[in-house]
């Protein structure tokens, strides 16, 4: 249940997020990436680019869809 309120969090605030909520984010979404618990899929289509930029940019590789 806390996943999913989680989740949800995190999509009204990348709808309504300025520019440095929405640098955190990008932030937020790749260390998730990173760390395996979520997939590029499951990030908000806002923030989708941000966060597959600031991935390649790290060095992270990413399985393209």
């Amino acid at each position: 249940m806390a996943n999913v309120l989680c989740r949800l969090f995190l999509r009204l605030a990348a709808i309504t997020a300025g520019k440095e909520e929405k640098a955190m984010l990008i932030r937020l979404y790749a260390g998730e990436i990173i760390a395996e618990k979520i997939t590029l899929a499951d990030v908000p289509s806002k923030l989708k680019a941000g966060v597959k930029q600031y991935l390649l940019d790290f060095g992270y590789p990413l399985d393209e869809e």
